[in-house]
């Protein structure tokens, strides 16, 4: 006769019985082993329940006995039971089939987790599994587990299985938590760990105490980061564990016991610090292997997933989803690729809808990037052919903006009404360019300067396109605070002049960060200050004021001074105040009093106070159009090195410094510079002045060299 435990021997249940089985919690696990003769308060047998039938009332028919019967039955079984698969109660009648050395003996070929997971099924499972004779069972699953450490002696079996295997805080519940305090035997999560443990302090006693590294401390102010008071990690101890043993330190009466204590807490310390590095080192391998498990499961998940969608069209989609643009694997860590487990045919047809719905998505998503990009391309191709012939084109005469190019009909048609697949290579773009460029320009350049005489035409009815040139012709911004003033061709590069979103094409708006908007006259009108300040330095020149052109200006280059600003004082910053005509026009000194070429024998000791570096002077090669800063001599030396090709000259003609008239013929005055940056206006204070010969003539040698806006006839000998 098979031999059974003595309190199975003692139970008959039922299959409804067994439904009812309460499963104990997973703190009921951890505690002591049972011993065989007693019963728990928790494996007493409850009393069965008797299913109500279901009375028959007057009219009903045999059918409503039949549901009453039926909905009677299900009463009987638990609610968490009902939608299991497959028969109930097996593990019952293992327990009370199968003889006893059997079942033993196939408990020890589990590992502890499968033990303690198994203890919770039923109540002679755990009847079995938690009795003190079951001890070398739980003792064979361990050590047949690779690299496991063995068991501390402040652990029993199932309570070192339930700290090794089960992955939830054992302080609030949370799940996972695979943060494990091994000395003192508890996993805790980092919102539990600050109330579950404190900072050691400095008692005798502490030196003997369990200790562990806690989570950063994210609870810290600036400056006692600044002060270093902020760690990485914190020492800390466990308050029960702490308080036990400051209970037995105390108990303690002479110093002889206390420093036996001490020394043997010390040893238990460092022994339970030995025990947890290697317990970490395990529980992190077995973490590492089951993170590769479920990416094994993942890739296996992700390649039938490919195959599937390749019977309907889309794997060559979902493939390219995986070098995205921004080089992340996008197919592989959707929510529906990327979940550890096996891929069946229903969980396939419960996310093929939205999976191509996803895909659709990315194509459309693809397919616009591609045609952004091919058109990025196109466009930047296109602006340096632009930027190229801007720097050898000569910009006296009015200059397309890059937004003007672009936004033509022919080169707006070339790039965009090519098939996307065609490619357009930077050697098509530059001839194609070189071929239509002129003829943009050759249109553009009279419809835009007709749209300025218009402009001038509000205030002038008569004028015409030769009065652009005018020296009293000048121009005003409306956007600008303060308004900025410009003759011809200035605004043509005048920021403002770019910013009238409304002239662009539809097409170009998506585009607008690689160029400007095409140019525009709304923000221009006909300044009357600007040109009446300008009619009365040119009638104080001797000049016509309805004949005198800019370069006449530029040639009569008047001295000028703002009575209105005068300040009293031999400082430095005291004095009159003197400048060059374009400061007098398009600064707020065009409302003051001014005194032009009226200074008799003064002017030389004024001269003598005008710095040469003061000048903020721009001019452009006659050649190749590249702005020269500052002076004659840096355009001397320009000429010299980059076209003596064409102007042959020999050694004798680098030496000296150029005069001015030979120097009009090799630049002109650069226009994409602002009148108020021509110059700078200097202070002229008597009391200082210097009026030695060597040292006036010396700055007045430095201002014509900075400045090249004196006549041809003005010649100036150092000799003197």
């Amino acid at each position: 006769m098979t031999r059974r435990s003595q309190r199975i021997k003692g139970k008959v249940v039922t299959y409804t019985e067994a439904q009812d089985v309460v499963v104990s919690d997973a703190a009921d696990t951890d505690g002591e082993f049972q011993n065989d003769d007693g019963k728990g308060e928790n494996e007493e047998e409850r009393p069965r329940k008797k299913a109500k039938r279901g009375t028959r009332s007057k009219g009903s028919s045999t059918d409503g006995d039949y549901r009453a019967a039926s909905s009677s039955k299900k009463r009987r079984i638990p609610e968490q039971f009902r939608k299991v698969r497959g028969r109930l109660g097996l593990l019952e009648r293992l327990a009370k089939d199968v003889p006893l050395e059997v079942i033993l003996e196939i408990f020890c070929y589990l590992d502890p987790g499968d033990l303690l997971r198994l203890a919770r099924t039923t109540k002679d499972l755990r009847g079995i599994l938690m009795s003190q004779s079951s001890e070398s069972v739980w003792r064979t699953a361990r050590e047949g587990v690779e690299d496991l450490p063995p068991r501390p002696d402040d652990l029993n079996e199932p309570q070192y299985a339930h700290l090794l295997y089960e992955s939830y805080c054992h302080i609030c519940g949370h799940k996972p938590c695979d943060s494990v305090f091994w000395s003192f035997r508890v996993r805790c999560c980092k919102s539990c760990a600050s109330a579950t443990f404190t900072e050691c302090d400095d008692p005798d006693f502490v030196t003997g105490l369990p200790r562990e590294y806690s989570m950063r401390r994210r609870d810290v102010l600036p400056w006692e980061y600044l002060k270093g008071s902020w760690r990485y990690r914190d020492v800390v101890c466990h308050t029960g564990i702490t308080a036990r043993y400051q209970a037995e330190f105390e108990a303690l009466e002479t110093e002889t016991e206390r420093n036996e204590w001490i020394e043997r807490k010390i040893d238990e310390r460092r022994k339970r610090v030995e025990h947890a590095n290697l317990c970490q080192r395990w529980l992190q391998a077995r973490l590492d292997r089951r993170s590769n498990e479920l990416d094994d499961i993942r890739e296996q998940r992700r390649e039938a997933i490919l195959e599937r969608l390749e019977k309907i069209g889309w794997r060559e989609e979902a493939e390219l989803s995986m070098t995205s643009f921004w080089l992340s694997d996008d197919f592989a860590s959707h929510k529906l690729v990327r979940q550890p487990k096996k891929l069946t045919d229903y969980g396939w047809n419960s996310i093929k809808t939205e999976l191509v719905e996803w895909l659709t998505r990315r194509k459309e998503e693809r397919l616009e990037r591609q045609r952004r990009n091919t058109l990025d391309r196109r466009y930047k191709l296109l602006s340096a052919e632009y930027d190229q012939s801007k720097s050898r084109h000569d910009l006296h005469d009015p200059f397309p903006s890059k937004g003007d190019i672009l936004t033509s009909k022919y080169f707006e048609d070339l790039i965009w009404d090519t098939p996307l697949d065609e490619e357009i290579t930077a050697e098509f773009i530059k001839s194609e360019f070189l071929e239509h460029f002129p003829l943009i320009v050759d249109q553009w350049r009279p419809a835009k300067t007709q749209e300025l005489v218009q402009v001038m035409q509000t205030i002038r009815p008569g004028a015409s396109v030769s009065d652009l040139h005018l020296a009293t012709t000048v121009f005003e911004c409306t956007k600008c605070l303060p308004r900025t003033l410009m003759h011809y061709p200035q605004m043509f590069y005048h920021h403002c002049c770019f910013e009238n979103r409304e002239t662009n094409s539809a097409r170009m708006a998506e585009f607008q960060y690689i160029f400007s908007n095409p140019w525009s006259s709304k923000s221009l009108i006909l300044s009357g200050h600007g040109a009446q300040a300008a009619k009365e330095i040119v009638e104080a020149c001797s000049l016509d004021h309805t004949t005198a052109t800019i370069q006449d200006l530029y040639n009569a280059n008047p001295l000028i001074e703002c009575k209105t600003c005068h300040l009293n004082g031999s400082s430095w910053y005291g004095g009159r105040l003197f400048m060059r005509w374009p400061s007098a026009i398009s600064s707020d000194h065009r409302t003051h009093t001014l005194s032009i070429n009226d200074f008799g024998d003064e002017t030389q000791q004024i001269l003598a106070s005008e710095r040469s570096d003061n000048l903020f002077f721009s001019a452009c090669c006659a050649y190749c159009h590249d702005p020269i800063m500052k002076d004659l001599l840096r355009l001397q030396e320009h000429l010299r090195l980059r076209h003596n090709d064409i102007l042959n000259w020999g050694a004798d003609d680098c030496i000296f410094p150029l005069s001015l008239a030979e120097a009009r013929t090799h630049f002109y005055w650069n226009p994409t510079v602002e009148l108020r940056r021509l110059c700078a206006t200097f202070r002229y204070n008597k009391d200082s002045a210097q009026t030695a010969p060597s040292v006036y003539y010396a700055s007045s040698l430095n201002f014509l060299r900075g400045s090249m806006l004196l006549s041809s006839d003005d010649e100036y000998d150092e000799s003197d």
